[in-house]
């Protein structure tokens, strides 16, 4: 027996007491066992009251991502039901990619610490502890060529978890940023294998920046966390639960209803209507970016009036769209 089944059984009474007998005897174990799983749970963080009239009760949770807290009071229908545990892992990704063929679809990888966490183009993404570092397994039924409308799925799902929980509005930086007062708050990386004319899976890396001082990440830009806008530490455990179904409504959403879904992803775009700077293996250029295509690929117009598809690249944020339009409408007055 794991301590996970002591603790789920703690966690659904949330404050009751739960008799040491009752525990045992769901679990199929002695009342011995039983406390032999407290102790390890009281070694962990987690601070559990015991009575001999009435049993033990869950008094305080640590701030932990263990499956058994997630999973009492998750409501999908199979994002996040299988989730893969590790206090330590080199990238969830890497994981979730050498399970993918033969892992239910929904399946997540949780992590409390990355050491070989990346972003795109291979770059490092530093992953400490406090944060939320998850990739989520999928198998949606298009075409490669859509592939990155799942990028749009979690993009949204991300910004509607931190409206909806703490009030924040983060834009939507094309292509896998979430900002916060344009400040990096969340990175998001697609990983897939596909045949030509079919996808095996997509693999979603996020890693939210929850509970943590950004002062002290050795990394480029500006960044913030969740625990910075509010003032305070959050649950992550809450966090992860809203944040998965978020992702499978979004999910179901964008398979659905794609026009529905790509309007909001522009209202919630901190890129369209800017001016940009596009980076690329191939080229360098700059423009103001006007439109998502359905295709997630990103339109810009470049400054000799061309508009320029791209699908893939770095996109650096040059200056508010605001500042852009006011200096436009004084050059039209002259």
């Amino acid at each position: 027996m794991s301590r996970d089944g002591v603790l789920s059984s703690l966690l659904q009474g949330r404050g009751s007491w739960a008799s040491g007998e009752e525990i045992a005897a769901n679990l199929g174990v002695t009342r011995a066992a039983v406390w032999k799983q407290i102790r390890l749970l009281r070694a962990s963080g987690y601070e559990i009251e015991a009575s001999p009239g009435k049993g033990y009760r869950l008094v305080v949770q640590p701030d932990s991502l263990r499956p058994e807290a997630i999973y009492c009071g998750l409501g999908t229908e199979f994002v996040g039901k299988v989730i893969h545990y590790r206090p330590v892992v080199g990238s969830t990704n890497d994981v979730a990619r050498k399970m993918a063929r033969g892992a239910e679809e929904g399946t997540v990888i949780l992590a409390e610490v990355q050491t070989e966490g990346r972003g795109r183009m291979g770059r490092r993404w530093q992953s400490p502890p406090g944060g939320v570092w998850m990739s989520v397994i999928l198998k949606p039924d298009i075409p490669p060529a859509l592939a990155s409308r799942i990028n749009i799925a979690v993009g949204l799902a991300v910004a509607r978890t931190l409206s909806h929980l703490y009030g924040l509005e983060a834009g939507i930086k094309w292509p896998n940023d979430l900002t916060v007062r344009d400040k990096k708050i969340c990175g998001i990386l697609t990983e897939m294998r596909a045949e030509i004319d079919r996808l095996d899976y997509v693999v979603v890396g996020i890693g939210i920046n929850a509970n943590m001082d950004p002062d002290r990440l050795d990394v480029e830009g500006e960044i913030t966390s969740i625990s910075r806008e509010l003032g305070g530490e959050i649950s992550r455990t809450e966090l992860v639960q809203k944040l998965l179904w978020d992702i499978e409504k979004a999910y179901i959403e964008v398979n659905s209803s794609f026009p529905k879904a790509h309007a909001e992803w522009s209202a919630r775009s901190s890129t369209l209507g800017r001016r940009v700077r596009i980076v690329s293996q191939r080229n360098e250029f700059e423009g103001t970016a006007v439109e998502l295509d359905r295709y997630g690929a990103l339109r810009i117009r470049r400054d000799d009036g061309e508009i320029v598809r791209v699908l893939a690249g770095d996109c650096v944020h040059l200056r508010p769209a605001e500042k852009e339009e006011e200096e436009g409408a004084s050059a039209t007055s002259g």
